[in-house]
């Protein structure tokens, strides 16, 4: 693969929310969890933990535990609570819950502040996941990221047996996409790119903080 071939696959990677049946196959699944093997880690401590399952009832138990959380999160705030519903974690071939150890942070020993050890820390997780989000793209399937958020976690953790000190960071499906979504409004390279220092004309308005467009 050359670079062009390279930056096709990038663009072309989707968050897909629509899912049609069809297997994702053993070496398939092998590939994608091949490319997380060789994510940038922090101190290379490689923090990663995946618990993958096909099984259909858990899938099924996952998207119970979501569509409670929507319907709590709705029923507490009806008019501004915009969330996606997830039910889509029930219908695809695989699912990834994405955990780690935070024991891995002692490792990080020029890094001093709690916080940096945090970012370094997530980032190298989140290193991850893109590798695999990129590995699945190229074969044509589709993915997307799922938070674990608080309210979702202990029944997660439950369901999968994560042990504690593990994190539970995310969920990734892996599937056949029913419908592929468009591409989205991008910013141009200019606008987020400074040359030397950070050219101030370019700070965005609190205004234009917003998320951009679906068309």
């Amino acid at each position: 693969m050359n670079s062009k071939e390279l930056l096709d696959v990038v663009r072309s990677r989707r968050s897909v929310r629509v899912y049609r049946t069809g297997k994702v196959t053993d070496k398939q699944l092998e590939m994608i969890l091949e490319a997380a093997r060789w994510a940038p880690s922090g101190a290379n401590t490689q923090p990663w933990e995946f618990v993958v399952t096909r099984d259909r009832a858990k899938m099924k138990r996952v998207r119970q535990i979501y569509d409670q959380e929507w319907k709590q999160r709705k029923l507490e705030d009806p008019v501004n609570y915009k969330g996606l519903k997830k039910d889509y974690v029930g219908d695809v071939s695989v699912l990834v819950l994405v955990c780690a150890d935070p024991r891995t942070m002692r490792v990080y020993l020029t890094t001093r502040q709690p916080g940096d050890r945090e970012k370094l820390f997530q980032a190298s997780v989140a290193n991850a996941v893109e590798h695999m989000m990129l590995m699945a793209a190229s074969m044509g399937l589709g993915t997307v990221w799922v938070s674990v958020r608080e309210e979702v976690e202990a029944e997660l953790r439950e369901l999968f047996k994560v042990p504690q000190p593990l994190r539970l960071l995310w969920i990734m499906p892996i599937g056949h996409a029913k419908a592929w979504p468009k591409a989205k409004p991008r910013r141009k390279i200019s606008d987020f790119t400074h040359r030397e220092v950070y050219d101030s004309k370019k700070l965005r308005e609190d205004s234009d903080i917003r998320a951009w467009p679906k068309e």
